[in-house]
């Protein structure tokens, strides 16, 4: 909570004066040339990733595919929050590649779930669905048997790489369940990757495409989990008494580094920043933050950073202390 006790209208206008802040710095710029050379660094990670099946070592194979897979992931996640182009339907259209091609999970479904639930719910229990990991862990419904809620700070970190195929399969079932035909012909397309190397390596073929599936889930993992989990959490009553700013604030972690932090995360480090400016493109977000945190420090305002040590530890603890008492 803020040190500095604000009303709602006041916190709009402090707000409304750190907007103006970030639109000057030219943090909302769209970026198409940076757009389009992510563009060619992933296709290339493609290509080369389907050319190493049948070359290298099948180790190397399913890390330049998880590689691959994860770069496209945050391409996908930038072009759904409309970040690198002005022309909204240029955005969503790109998308699909990234998401449905690349990545092998509905954009629709995607959008849905991070854009609208997360995004607009942040760690809001009941609406964002991104704080129901664990079986209710975090949010102390506790739905998994007894036996995982007692060691669940231990087993919450293995539960993570099965990550991909949990969205995989979500995604399929709510693409089905909207009809969105498109979308599951290019999952289907996706789907011929993992064919093809188990059709050229065999069974070493289905340990890679595990492999690389998990390799990515870990890290994928790896930086969302450090965005929100082990803050404050909220009753969906509690929602209408917020305003932006202050909910953002109390419910994201920013992750402190240099630039293999930043670019590991894929920008989402600068967590505070991506949900106060969701269309503000990553590339700009350590600029962003900058400015965000010496304006909240300056008008008491809370503002989380940690390192990643400390946020893995802080989840560690949450799960460890906030297990369930049994009769």
């Amino acid at each position: 909570m803020s040190k500095k006790q604000y009303t709602n209208e006041e916190f709009n206008f402090l707000f409304a004066e750190l907007k103006a802040q970030i639109k000057a710095a030219g943090i909302y710029a769209k970026c198409p040339r940076r757009a389009y050379t992510e563009f060619i660094i992933v296709l290339s990670l493609l290509g080369l990733s389907l050319y190493s099946v049948t070359v290298f070592h099948p180790i190397i194979t399913a890390f330049l595919f998880a590689l691959t897979i994860m770069r496209g992931t945050f391409v996908a996640h930038d072009l759904i929050h409309g970040q690198y182009f002005s022309d909204r339907k240029k955005n969503k259209n790109i998308s699909y590649l990234f998401a449905n091609g690349i990545m092998g999970i509905s954009r629709s479904w995607w959008e849905n779930k991070h854009n609208f639930l997360h995004h607009t719910y942040t760690n809001i229990i009941g609406k964002d669905m991104d704080i129901d990991a664990g079986g209710g862990a975090f949010t102390g419904e506790h739905e998994y048997p007894r036996w995982f809620h007692n060691n669940q700070h231990i087993l919450f970190w293995p539960l993570l790489t099965l990550l991909y195929f949990v969205f995989w399969v979500q995604s399929v079932m709510y693409v089905v369940e909207k009809k969105y035909w498109g979308e599951l012909s290019i999952l289907a397309l996706n789907a011929l990757i993992p064919v093809y190397i188990i059709y050229s390596l065999g069974w070493v073929g289905l340990a890679t495409v595990i492999g690389m599936y998990v390799i990515w889930a870990s890290w994928f993992a790896a930086v969302i989990i450090t965005n929100h989990l082990g803050l404050e959490m909220f009753p969906e009553e509690k929602y209408k008494d917020f305003t932006w700013l202050e909910l953002q604030n109390r419910t994201s972690r920013n992750v402190r580094g240099g630039w293999f932090i930043h670019w590991f995360y894929g920008g989402l480090n600068t967590q505070v920043e991506h949900h106060l400016y969701p269309k503000a493109a990553r590339f700009y977000l350590l600029k962003a933050a900058k400015i965000t945190e010496e304006f909240c420090l300056k008008n008491d305002i809370t503002y989380i950073t940690a390192t990643p040590w400390e946020t893995y530890k802080e989840i560690y603890y949450y799960l460890k202390n906030n297990r369930p008492t049994y009769d």
